[in-house]
């Protein structure tokens, strides 16, 4: 690398305004024959992957050192590009692949265009014919009473798109009937085969994470016990066992090639994925090419939550290419007996594979959480202040963040979670745990996680007499961060430790064997959870929530952010930051530049 690059680069790596992969990118693109701006280009590209993005979208940024100005002007990059034998065109095996405006990494172009090619084909299949009568009122399956006569029922049209096609997104708030919607679907398809005599589809369930697995079976139990009308014939056939898509398509420790691919498809005949807003692209790209030619595969999650903290936002961009409930003229007609009104009209055949549904459980859509969940999804942050100040005790505003007023909320956090000291119960900490949560927007920070955590421990050992320097105590909440599989411990449980009679720590976990102890020394990695990231409370909900929002504004703080934590809350939230910092997060959006919007678009005019 040439001195002037090599100097500016490092001194980027030490200031941390660049990672040690970008200069090592960039010295290798030099090693290999690259250019500086190409050399610059390919690190870019890295960083643009890091920070959540599928390629470097040249149409906002030219290429720069991390804190500089674009290391060259536009014409100065284009011939560097045209000319490198390290950039290729699609389809081509160059380092660096350009399509348009888009600067991708190999690995991410052939990641984009094989789940977007993926897709298609699932698009292209022959809708099948849907008898609509089980899904109206007089079906039996779905519950009419809580919609008005000229509403029409979401749930009972998602279960119609999924049945009508091999590929269906499912997008739904908390408590909008996602899983509801999902048994009653199992259920149809399953008559629907037995009736025809035929074997019952083989049904997988999966998520992102072993929480959110766990939850997905949590919920599914529970939904059948409000079905005791439901056959045992069929009842058998309904799965209820849920894991984590890596383990579904066979990702193991230390590789990420998959067991199951095009040429080794998962046996299964229905795929159903809940909180797919967390699957990034590479596993989203990998979950479909493992899919036999016939399989079905649901996605549940929510279009408005946090995206991965990886790569892409796969759901997220299928949703806005696809609308907000906009059925194409066919599908409409096909759905009529169902919708209360016609819909706008699309001329997107993804439209019709997407359905977002519209009324929530958890809260309703005119309470505080709702009224304000939709003002965060408006962009409209003046609404939203109006009514976190004028909602209480539902949602509370506290505005003051100096240092007394943290002081404050360190104190009361402590004080709540003594709970966890006083007991020698598992099931009543783990009931604890749920009940409240802190939610921090940043993991680092005076108002971050790890400071708070820190903290909260420092004031629990003052007032109860232990050492915090000492790991392990009596009533201390963790948090594993990741996968054990041998364990029965994923990414994202919660457990508390607790002495027994014997004198002895054990970290209780509520699995789903029940309760399970195991010993400090063998939990895989974790941390201490007095507090958590918005981002790690995903899949989760709590009665009471209090959102802590860092003292100065930063690009992390978006409305998909502040969205995701009030709706972890069933009852009440306190929001703890300023105003004006608030404002700023709900106006600002997240920006995942990628090509697969374009590509699904294109894919409905081929």
């Amino acid at each position: 690398m040439s001195d002037t690059l090599r100097t500016r680069m490092q001194r980027a790596v030490d200031e941390r305004r660049a990672a040690p992969l970008e200069a090592a990118l960039a010295d290798w693109a030099l090693r290999h024959g690259g250019s500086q701006p190409v050399a610059v280009a390919l690190a870019a590209c890295a960083r643009a992957v890091a920070d959540g993005h599928s390629c470097l979208s040249l149409a906002h940024a030219l290429p720069a050192i991390p804190g500089e100005h674009p290391f060259c002007d536009r014409d100065e990059l284009e011939r560097a590009l045209q000319s490198s034998e390290l950039v290729g065109a699609p389809g081509e095996s160059r380092p660096l692949i350009r399509e348009e405006e888009r600067l991708y990494l190999h690995r991410y172009w052939t990641y984009e265009a094989r789940l977007a090619e993926r897709l298609r084909r699932l698009l292209a299949a022959e809708p099948d014919r849907v008898d609509t009568a089980a899904l109206q009122p007089d079906g039996g399956l779905f519950d009419y009473g809580w919609v008005g006569d000229d509403e029409t029922h979401w749930q009972a049209v998602a279960a119609f798109v999924a049945l009508r096609h091999r590929f269906a997104v499912i997008s739904g708030g908390p408590g909008t009937g996602k899983t509801y919607t999902v048994l009653r679907l199992m259920r149809l398809l399953i008559e629907s085969a037995l009736r025809a005599g035929e074997a019952p589809p083989l049904i997988r369930m999966a998520a992102p994470t072993g929480k959110a697995a766990a939850r997905m079976v949590e919920s599914t139990r529970a939904g059948l016990t409000e079905m005791p009308d439901l056959p045992e014939a069929v009842r058998t056939h309904i799965p209820l066992e849920a894991g984590t898509l890596h383990r579904l398509i066979g990702i193991g420790y230390g590789t990420t090639r998959p067991r199951h691919d095009r040429d080794n498809p998962l046996a299964a005949d229905v795929v159903i994925v809940d909180e797919a807003s967390m699957v990034d692209l590479p596993l989203m790209a990998k979950l479909v090419e493992a899919l036999s030619d016939q399989a079905r595969l649901i996605l549940l999650g929510d279009r408005y939550q946090l995206a991965s903290v990886e790569s892409g936002s796969v759901l997220a961009e299928l949703c806005s290419a696809a609308g907000v409930n906009r059925f194409t003229s066919a599908q409409q007609e096909a759905a009529a007996p169902l919708l209360a009104d016609p819909m706008e009209n699309s001329d997107s055949p993804l439209a019709d594979h997407v359905v977002t549904l519209q009324t929530s459980h958890r809260f309703q859509a005119d309470s505080p959480i709702g009224r304000l969940a939709a003002a965060v999804n408006d962009g409209d942050g003046e609404t939203a202040l109006a009514i976190a100040a004028d909602s209480a005790p539902d949602i509370t505003l506290n505005t003051d963040t100096g240092g007394d007023s943290l002081d404050e909320l360190v104190e009361a956090a402590a004080e709540r979670y003594q709970a966890l000291i006083d007991t020698t119960e598992p099931q009543i900490a783990l009931e604890h745990l749920q009940s409240q949560c802190l939610l921090c927007a940043v993991r680092h920070g005076p108002t971050g996680s790890v400071t708070l955590n820190r903290r909260i421990t420092e004031r629990l050992a003052q007032q109860r007499g232990f050492d915090p320097r000492h790991v392990w105590y009596h009533g201390r909440p963790v948090m594993v961060t990741r996968n054990d599989y041998r364990a029965g411990l994923y990414n994202g449980d919660i457990g508390v430790c607790l002495r027994d009679e014997e004198g002895h720590l054990r970290v209780w976990f509520a699995t789903d064997e029940g309760l399970r102890a195991f010993l400090p020394t063998a939990l895989p990695d974790h941390e201490s959870v007095y507090a958590i990231t918005v981002h790690k409370s995903q899949g989760s909900e709590f009665d009471h929530v209090t959102l802590v929002l860092p003292l100065e504004d930063n690009k992390l703080l978006t409305r998909e952010l502040i969205y995701t934590g009030i709706t972890r809350a069933r009852m009440t939230v306190r929001l703890f930051g300023s105003g004006e910092i608030l404002t700023a997060a709900i106006q600002r959006r997240i920006e995942r530049h990628s090509g697969l919007s374009d590509r699904m678009r294109e894919a409905s005019h081929e």
